[in-house]
């Protein structure tokens, strides 16, 4: 650093000299830089001199008439290097101080000049001492600021941290209608919205609970009251007639076979949603299948109260477990019947995809809204919430039930609706 700044003094020099102003400007700049400085001419003559030294400068110590003897070693130095610079250290024996001795031949106006300049190193235990204790101050003064900033970071931090976990406990308690609200950070506002989503879900959960629980409370109940009172009946009014008590143990054992599919079917759909739902694919001819789960309606097609048409390939082959997929075909023909239109009539059609086939059943009844699409997968589920047994016994579980085997088997299934426009309930099956 030292030999840097006596460079700059020598190009400041030397610029001067090109100028031919040797002004106080270079007074200043020796000043500045605690140096002395000397300019000889090629016959070793000194043509200006500048001095911050004193006693000290090595330059200004030797008398006038011995000049050429004592600064030719130095001459001959500078016009060694050809333009260059060169520089040595020497020790200021009065004073027991280390110096620098730098040469220079410069060039001005075809004219050699030979710059010299000598400078002391300062000595570095006092500037050490000093750097010692300011680097204390600002130690402590970087620690309490660095406090006071990371304070403030932590409690902005912290603030909505603390906010999130009162609202926790607070859904812990059972408080669905609970907010996590955001803080500032996107890390934060990101846990925030994951949070809130589950809380939505959540009281989704809880507002099915109620209606499961309300729902297959009323399920059981209807028969039980039912089956009670006709007992009751036979009992007191109808044991001595035979016709009376036949038509009341036929309500009976109706009543009863309700509660067992009930049953049944809960235990169905338990088992499938704890994932103990065993799959045995087998190729089948679907057309076949389908005539005989349409059998099973023979109630309501003999009678008229429905036309149920297929429109299937009878060499149609698809490979899946034909009891399970079965259980799915019955209960989207049992919705569709449930949700008749005027017409009384119910299609069901396969549709070629890419290596699966698609089982369409089409009912033109009233359709279903699209803010219950989602939802009607649901177990009772209801879109009408002024729940009622419905008239043919079903148990409001058979939508779960496909779905669940559905889910089982990996298939893609689904419904397609608009209200007032009936309904497709639609699933595809691999190809044989």
């Amino acid at each position: 650093m030292k030999i840097t700044d006596i460079r700059n003094v020598a190009g400041a020099i030397e610029e001067s000299l090109v100028a031919d102003k040797l002004s106080e400007n270079i007074v200043q700049i020796a000043v500045e830089n605690n140096v002395c400085a000397v300019i000889y001419n090629k016959n070793y003559q000194m043509v200006y001199s500048v001095d911050s030294l004193g006693v000290n400068c090595f330059l200004t110590r030797s008398p006038i008439s011995d000049q050429k003897a004592f600064i030719e070693e130095y001459v001959l130095e500078a016009q060694a290097v050809a333009g260059s610079d060169y520089y040595f250290t020497m020790q200021n024996t009065n004073f027991r101080q280390e110096m620098i001795f730098y040469g220079k031949e410069v060039k001005v106006n075809l004219t050699e000049f030979y710059i010299f300049i000598n400078a002391p190193i300062e000595p570095l235990d006092s500037t050490i001492s000093i750097l010692q204790d300011q680097f204390i101050y600002v130690t402590i003064a970087v620690l309490l600021l660095s406090t006071l900033i990371s304070g403030i970071i932590s409690f902005r931090i912290a603030k909505p941290l603390a906010n999130m976990t009162e609202s926790a406990r607070k859904l812990a308690h059972g408080d669905v209608n609970v907010r996590f609200e955001y803080g500032g950070y996107s890390e934060i506002d990101d846990l925030a919205d994951t949070l809130n989503f589950a809380t939505g879900e959540l009281s989704k959960m809880d507002e099915l609970r109620r209606d499961l629980i309300a729902n297959v409370s009323h399920d059981i109940k209807t028969p039980l009251t039912m089956i009670k009172a006709y007992a009751e009946m036979i009992k007191e009014l109808s044991g001595d007639h035979p016709i009376k008590r036949n038509a009341h143990l036929d309500i009976i054992l109706s009543e009863a076979n309700h509660l067992n599919r009930l049953v049944n079917d809960m235990l169905q759909l338990s088992q499938n949603q704890a994932n103990k739902l065993s799959i045995d694919p087998i190729q089948f001819n679907l057309k076949k299948k389908l005539s005989e789960i349409v059998g099973l309606f023979a109630g309501f097609t003999d009678t008229g109260q429905v036309e149920i048409e297929i429109n299937i390939d009878r060499k149609l082959r698809v490979e899946a477990d034909e009891v399970k997929i079965g259980q799915v075909l019955f209960n989207f023909i049992n919705n569709a019947i449930r949700h008749i239109g005027d017409d009384k009539k119910i299609i069901i059609k396969a549709e070629p995809l890419e290596n699966v086939i698609r089982i369409s059943v089409i009912d033109h009844g009233p359709g279903i809204e699209l803010v219950h699409l989602p939802y009607i997968w649901d177990r009772y589920y209801k879109i009408d919430k002024n729940y009622t047994r419905e008239a043919d016994g079903g148990t409001g579980l058979g939508l779960a039930i496909a779905k669940s085997i559905c889910v089982a088997h990996r298939l893609n299934f689904g419904v397609i609706s608009n209200e007032g426009e009936g309904a497709t309930f639609y699933v595809d099956l691999p190809l044989a």
